[in-house]
């Protein structure tokens, strides 16, 4: 006998039978080998964590520091008020007055109306006389001076005394040779000094004119 097929009806069935071999071997290997339904596990929630989230430790307060005390400044000790201060010994200097001035020359008038240069008019000479409070004490009397002229110049010299009275002391000054220069003038500075037996020192000042030269 034979059976005739009809087409469509078979080519219905191989379709039908592949599609269910495709979805055996599918559901095959999501399902391991035939075996159960793959289990999907659900996320782990922080709570139900093997590892505790950390306890925050509440801080505890910072405790307030003592203040600290200023010191207290230490007052000076001032020094007893009747504490007694040495006095030093006043020197011969100190106890005597000192005094100097220019006059004439021996045989002039005592007062000078200043020097001339030589051969500039007269007179070219004079004298230098210093006066000591305490004359006993003195040892020594000096005299420098200084003519202050366009082209300056100095000197020194001693003093002596008259006779016995060592209060008294004379030096000369003079004569001073002509300078062109200084034909004008100035003024003559002399300083005395006053040695005292003791050492101690005392000086006195004054001056005179050096007149222009009318040559």
């Amino acid at each position: 006998m034979v059976t005739v097929l009809d087409f469509r009806r078979t080519r219905s069935g191989v379709v039908l039978g592949v599609a269910c071999a495709a979805v055996l071997a599918l559901g095959t290997a999501c399902a391991g080998n035939g075996g159960e339904r793959p289990q999907w596990s659900e996320g782990v929630s922080g709570a139900d964590s093997g590892t505790a989230a950390p306890t925050p430790t509440e801080a505890s307060p910072t405790p307030t520091g003592t203040p600290t005390p200023k010191p207290t400044a230490a007052r000076a000790t001032r020094p007893p008020a009747n504490t007694a201060t040495t006095r030093r010994a006043r020197t011969m200097a100190e106890q005597t007055t000192a005094t100097a001035r220019v006059t004439g020359g021996f045989g002039q008038s005592q007062n000078s109306g200043g020097l001339h240069q030589e051969g500039c008019g007269s007179p070219t000479f004079g004298l230098v006389q210093v006066r000591v409070g305490a004359g006993a004490d003195v040892s020594a009397v000096t005299v420098r001076y200084r003519v202050n002229t366009p082209v300056p110049f100095d000197g020194s010299g001693s003093a002596r005394t008259l006779g016995n009275d060592r209060g008294t002391w004379l030096a000369g000054l003079g004569p001073f040779r002509a300078e062109p220069r200084n034909s004008a003038g100035g003024t003559i500075a002399v300083t005395a000094t006053v040695k005292f037996r003791d050492g101690s020192t005392r000086s006195a000042r004054t001056s005179t004119p050096l007149q222009p030269c009318r040559l």
